[in-house]
């Protein structure tokens, strides 16, 4: 990965740039995909999906690949008959397409949504997942009802917002073997980077059905790629936020307000842990959640911080507290094919939230803590009382930092020097201007 200097706060208007209308398959590769690579699996009806959190470890062997091994030990279980619904930001692993191709062949109805510029730098490939998956669906939808057939499609931005990026990473699943209404999300894409370049996360609810409807709401909206409000709901101890937020309140901001700083009763010191690892801050919104971290860390709070990529501004925000860059230089310059980062986008909170002195929050998302991760497609999940997910989290937060090379006095933008605020309206804030910053590099790349 050769990092770049900024934040990618504008994609959607450079990369995922498409025409109006619904939501449509891409063109028609010419030529026939092979899929020999698509074996046939059988389903094991008595396998269980189990719910919780999930890490890979780009640096450790038998490590990098656990979120696809999730993933993939779901999908090869799942019965002729049952549905799959994907959507992710870039879809780019020969290895997971020919297990979606596999399950589609064997009578799952597989329905992916990806990005459309991703998608279409795909071009006609059919060594590249995209192409693949649409040229081997193509065939044996003939007989099934509409709902049941299996395509890969994009949007035109978002498939739920005016503009901005379709950047989600979730799965959907009604049926895997003896487990039913699986959601599962995360920070990962379904790409070869996302597993061995990227330290991510991945949630699993499973056995919920009111979860599972709301999210297929979210899906059902997303299909028709025009523009829906903001959603929003709590069934049990799990609250789902889907951007386009449109005002309301920041979903890592309705974890934080609710921190109190003493009297926690489940740590060891009384203090409350606050655990982020977002991978990107920028602007207003970024600044917004360091002021709130910075806060609590003069509060008393036990606050840790890992990110990838932060704003000057926002980097003087936490100057001072415990932040560092998990950002690991293979080479002797950064080269963003090669780099590993952290690209999870979430926090826990354990101590007392809640207004619980042994509360347990985790938040898991795929969304960058950015204005164009406010008004994208983008999902957040909230998971309250669950302590062994939340200890997990806290434990994986402190590996990342123990690692982590950089603190924020040895920040590395990439090879490139770091822009200056231009003499316009973002420079009396420090911020820098959205003509200051590599997107196309950057974004295309990392998420």
């Amino acid at each position: 990965m050769r990092l770049a200097a900024g934040l990618a706060l504008l994609l959607a208007l450079t990369l995922l740039v498409a025409g109006h209308g619904s939501l449509t398959p891409a063109e028609a590769a010419p030529v026939a995909a092979s899929t020999a690579g698509a074996r046939a699996e059988k389903p094991n009806p008595a396998y269980v999906v189990r719910p919780g959190i999930t890490f890979n470890h780009p640096f450790r062997n038998g490590q990098r690949g656990k979120i696809q091994r999730k993933i993939v030990k779901t999908l090869k279980n799942v019965p002729a008959g049952g549905q799959v619904r994907v959507i992710t930001w870039n879809f780019d692993s020969p290895y997971l397409a020919h297990k979606f191709i596999a399950a589609h062949e064997r009578g799952v109805s597989v329905q992916i949504i990806m990005s459309r510029g991703l998608a279409r730098s795909q071009g006609n490939n059919l060594a590249r997942s995209y192409p693949m998956v649409r040229r081997a669906f193509e065939s044996g939808n003939e007989d099934r009802p509409k709902e049941l057939r299996s395509w890969i499609r994009t949007c035109t931005q978002t498939c739920r917002g005016k503009k901005g990026s379709m950047h989600s990473k979730l799965m959907l699943v009604n049926r895997s073997g003896a487990t039913s209404w699986i959601v599962m999300q995360g920070s990962g894409n379904f790409t070869g980077a996302a597993a061995v370049q990227q330290f991510n996360d991945w949630t699993t609810v499973t056995e919920n059905q009111a979860l599972y409807d709301g999210w297929m709401t979210m899906w059902n909206q997303a299909v028709q790629d025009r523009n829906f409000p903001a959603l929003r709901f709590t069934t049990g101890n799990v609250t789902s936020m889907f951007a386009p937020h449109k005002g309301e309140v920041d979903p890592a901001l309705s974890v934080l307000n609710k921190v109190q700083c003493t009297g926690a009763t489940n740590t060891v010191s009384g203090r409350t842990k606050v655990r982020i690892a977002n991978a990107v801050w920028g602007e207003e919104r970024g600044a917004r959640i360091a002021r709130k971290a910075r806060q609590l860390d003069r509060a008393g709070c036990d606050v840790e911080i890992v990110f990838m990529m932060m704003q000057r501004r926002i980097r003087g925000i936490l100057k001072g507290m415990r932040a560092k860059q998990m950002v690991y230089i293979t080479g002797l310059t950064a080269n963003k094919f090669k780099d590993r980062y952290v690209h999870m986008k979430g926090l826990a909170v354990q101590g007392n939230v809640d207004g619980r002195t042994d509360g347990n929050v985790v938040l898991s998302s795929s969304e960058n803590w950015t204005q164009l991760g406010w008004h994208s497609d983008e999902e957040n999940i909230i998971i309250r009382g669950d302590a062994a997910m939340t200890q997990k989290y806290v434990d994986h937060v402190d590996l990342i930092y123990r690692e982590a090379p950089r603190t924020l006095a040895n920040y590395v933008n990439s090879a490139d020097p770091d822009p200056q605020p231009r003499p316009d309206r973002y420079a009396d804030q420090g911020y820098l201007g959205p003509k200051d910053y590599p997107f196309h590099e950057l974004e295309a790349e990392l998420d």
